[in-house]
């Protein structure tokens, strides 16, 4: 299911929100022929929004840019990280300790269960949830 973007064209937020959805592989549409105070005054725009509340676009630009700056954390902190303990050891970087590595390998499996747990879930259940938390 994709999602569909009521705005002008030319709307540098609107650019925002396509970009992040393009990072995000979520298929977004815009509306063809929006006009600004024709178009949102229409019965079935109303519908949709009938508090005419901006800032949902916004609010999903921050929701993506998030997610991605979480999931850059993640790697660097969880991952990254846990390859090096396990890792540099061996290689011969840092002094070899069996109890380190364990624990590294332990902590590495650990962030790829929860990569993959997260990986199962599909993106728009996400959304949908973080958009119910705002």
């Amino acid at each position: 299911m994709g999602l569909t973007i009521h705005a002008m064209s030319g709307n540098k937020n609107v650019f925002k929100a396509l970009i992040a959805a393009e990072y995000s592989d979520v298929k977004v549409e815009l509306t063809k022929d929006f006009q600004m105070r024709v178009t949102n005054k229409t019965p079935k725009f109303l519908k949709m929004n009938p508090l005419w509340k901006r800032g949902l676009c916004s609010r999903v630009i921050l929701l993506v840019m998030g997610q991605i700056k979480q999931w850059i954390d993640f790697t660097t902190t969880e991952i990254d990280a846990n390859i090096g303990r396990w890792l540099y050891p061996r290689l011969g970087y840092q002094v070899y300790l069996p109890p380190a590595e364990e624990a590294a390998i332990f902590a590495l499996k650990r962030a790829l269960g929860a990569l993959n747990t997260h990986l199962a879930l599909s993106w728009l259940e996400t959304l949908s949830h973080w958009l119910m938390l705002s």
